[in-house]
């Protein structure tokens, strides 16, 4: 599996301090060059597993494509022990993208970009509803699907979900913002729109999450940890409804709660 390497360790406890070696699967980390004629050379550092749904759902996120039609050409290719290639050619490049021609490391998904920018895209529709059992179920469902992060401790996922809380994508990485773009990725090669749509998400939100899940049209972006502040000024900007602390038996809604039922009611 690429997503996966096995590595030497030596193992250490209270009850045994002497070292024992052991293998340990690792996740994998690889610089993966998604080279864009219209808008540049991106070098992600990620897991390179699912590398052309990667290419893809990044350039979704960029405004770049709106549908599987709008490529041309999409191939990938091993370049070296650590690096790969995505070459990804559209027949009717759209969006206002400046090339930007940049190293995009496993923790960042904003990097060149402006904060306004986030904030100031339009806001979302309302299509979706859920309710408090569906997200709630969503996230006891997340980490049996988590195989990745079962066999190293090293992966985030994110699954998009419909109305009737299906999922209909899921990838894992060990960069958030990988995994989200991946899962868009998926929906877009299958020739599903991804707008209208939910996302789980397995981490924190920040601004550059919440801003992908609005530009990726994800009414409703939900998380099993917390949020930041500028990511609920960014939901609350764009119409996105934001849950987080999915788990057990509750969710906390920071933004637009009218679409999770019965939770509108309570808002001050």
């Amino acid at each position: 599996m690429d997503a996966v390497r096995k590595c030497s360790a030596l193992r250490m406890t209270a009850q045994r301090p002497d070292p024992e070696p052991e293998t340990c699967e690792t996740i994998a980390e690889e610089a993966v060059t998604v080279s864009l004629a219209e808008a540049g050379s991106f070098i992600l550092l990620a897991t390179p597993s699912d590398v052309e749904a990667l290419a893809v759902g990044f350039a979704y996120s960029e405004g770049l494509l709106t549908r599987r039609e709008d490529i041309a050409e999409l191939r990938a290719e091993r370049t070296g022990p650590w690096t790969r290639r995505v070459a990804l050619k559209l027949s009717c490049p759209g969006g206002d993208v400046e090339a930007r021609n940049l190293i995009v490391t496993s923790s960042c998904g904003m990097c060149g970009k402006h904060i306004e920018a986030g904030l100031a895209g339009p806001p979302l529709g309302r299509s979706l509803h859920a309710t408090q059992e569906q997200l709630v179920s969503l996230a006891a469902g997340l980490r049996d699907r988590q195989t990745l992060f079962s066999r190293t401790g090293g992966a985030h996922a994110a699954a998009i979900f419909d109305g009737q809380a299906n999922v209909l994508s899921f990838a894992e990485d060990l960069g958030r913002h990988n995994a989200l773009d991946k899962a868009v990725g998926k929906l877009v090669l299958e020739g599903r729109e991804p707008r209208g749509h939910g996302v789980l998400l397995s981490g924190r939100v920040s601004y550059e999450m919440a801003t992908k899940a609005a530009r990726a049209g994800l009414e409703i972006v939900a998380a099993v940890s917390a949020p930041s502040a500028l990511a609920v000024e960014t939901c609350e900007a764009r119409n996105v409804t934001l849950c987080c602390f999915v788990r057990d038996d509750r969710i906390t809604v920071f933004a637009h709660p009218e679409r999770i039922a019965g939770a509108s009611c309570g808002k001050a």
